[in-house]
């Protein structure tokens, strides 16, 4: 339980099997759903992420991946496994950098952009399909070419820690520019509270990690977790179209420490936020606006996370240097706050705040 196929390609990993019905299904008709399923990996290294990803890649490779009965109007399934961690493993293998060398900045963001150009390029729109030949109205005319929906449905796993809502927004919006529906899969090594992650949580994916023959993430890794992760609420799949958010996709919750966990539930539970692609921004005014509110979700929860971070510095510092310290954290954190409502990207803002925090344990 939980393990894919050995060997399995981190980047990609893909084949098409027929589908297998189950009636009583959650699926609501293949006119409602969208054709493709973009789903979107979150949670703290450690988590259970990747693992998941490939036991339901490995599923669907040898067809046992159970489908709603509603799905099975189309003939097979793809699952594709897009990894971070794998595109910049090969980014630092190609520049020779050492395991133990610290992390490379330029080398992160080049990974996630390139998982994202690939997962972009394996969601097709609802315009795309495969050309064939026809032979009209089959009386001998000459032969026109009609474009047919492929039928084979592609589930592609975007597999990042995806710790800040700006980056599952990124992802958010290549499913609606490709015409996909769009899943946040919450992953998490424990129970949550208030939507937080807990102190066990976090433990236990550090234990894990820890166990690790290969691939570890640095310890720092799990404390910048605590202090800057945004955990997304869980939301039921939104069936009407009509209602659905410029700005929001469905999220389900999947605890890979639970006693009862099990990868085909947790599968069921994706299958079943699987529902119709989110509305597409029609002017730059809408994608403007989209964009504006993130910002502002942004720098609301980096002023709310800094101000926590501020309180713990001043705490921590002695009598006599109290004073100092507070000017010190309080003007990073007013510099933060600033350049935040100005970032363009979620990289940009991981680099902002981990700047921040480098300053604050200094």
């Amino acid at each position: 339980r939980g393990r894919g196929r050995a060997g399995m390609d981190d980047a990609v990993a893909s084949r098409a099997h027929p589908a297998r019905g189950v009636d009583g299904g959650v699926g609501v008709g293949c006119a409602r759903e969208a054709r493709d399923v973009l789903v979107v990996l979150c949670g703290v290294p450690g988590s259970g992420k990747t693992t998941l990803a490939r036991a339901v890649c490995a599923m669907i490779d040898a067809g046992e991946a159970v489908m709603p009965s509603k799905m099975s109007c189309v003939s097979s399934f793809e699952a594709h496994h897009v990894s971070v961690d794998a595109h910049e493993r090969a980014l630092r293998d190609a520049a020779g950098a050492r395991p133990e060398d610290a992390f490379d900045a330029e080398a992160w963001k080049s990974a996630r952009a390139r998982a994202r150009a690939r997962a972009a390029e394996l969601l097709c729109d609802e315009d795309d399909g495969d050309e064939e030949e026809d032979g009209g109205d089959g009386g001998g005319g000459g032969a026109s070419t009609s474009r047919r929906r492929r039928r084979v449905r592609r589930v592609v796993f975007a597999d990042d820690n995806n710790y800040y809502a700006s980056m599952r927004w990124e992802w958010f919006q290549i499913a609606r520019e490709r015409g996909a529906a769009c899943v946040c899969a919450y992953v998490v090594a424990g129970d949550d509270e208030n939507g937080h992650i807990p102190t066990g949580g976090v433990d236990i994916a550090r234990e894990r990690n820890a166990r690790r023959a290969s691939d570890r993430v640095p310890d720092e890794a799990f404390s910048r977790a605590r202090r800057t992760f945004e955990a997304p609420s869980t939301r039921s799949r939104l069936d009407d179209e009509s209602s659905l958010s410029l700005w929001s996709f469905p999220t389900v919750r999947i605890d890979t420490h639970a006693c009862d966990y099990d990868v085909a539930v947790a599968w069921a539970s994706i299958v079943a936020a699987w529902g119709a692609a989110p509305k597409k921004l029609r002017t730059a005014e809408e994608l403007e606006s989209a964009r504006e509110e993130t910002r502002r979700n942004a720098a609301h929860a980096v002023d709310v996370r800094s101000r926590k971070a501020v309180s713990l510095a001043i705490a921590r510092a002695d009598a006599s240097s109290r004073a100092r310290v507070a000017a010190i954290v309080n003007d990073a954190r007013r510099e933060l706050v600033a350049r935040v409502r100005k970032a363009k990207s979620a990289d940009e803002l991981e680099a902002l705040e981990r700047a921040f925090y480098a300053r604050v344990d200094a």
